[in-house]
């Protein structure tokens, strides 16, 4: 399971709620959270990481770490 999805059910949020909460869209959180499709702008990471409450480099280095799986 990825940390976003992780951290995001570990907090109750759905998936338009973390979404709102980051300031992105939804399918910006589906596509990393689903497929693995990193943000290319290091903003977007940041926000979506400020609203889960972690690191961006966190995020970024679990995604590494995961081989790019899901």
């Amino acid at each position: 399971m990825s940390l976003i999805r992780e951290l995001r059910k570990q907090q109750g949020l759905p998936i338009d709620a973390l979404a709102h909460k980051a300031g992105v869209s939804n399918s910006t959180i589906v596509l990393w959270e689903r497929y693995g499709l990193v943000p290319k702008r290091r903003k977007t990471v940041e926000k979506i990481a400020r609203a889960l409450g972690v690191d961006a480099d966190e995020l970024l280095n679990a995604y590494r770490e995961e081989g790019s799986q899901p």
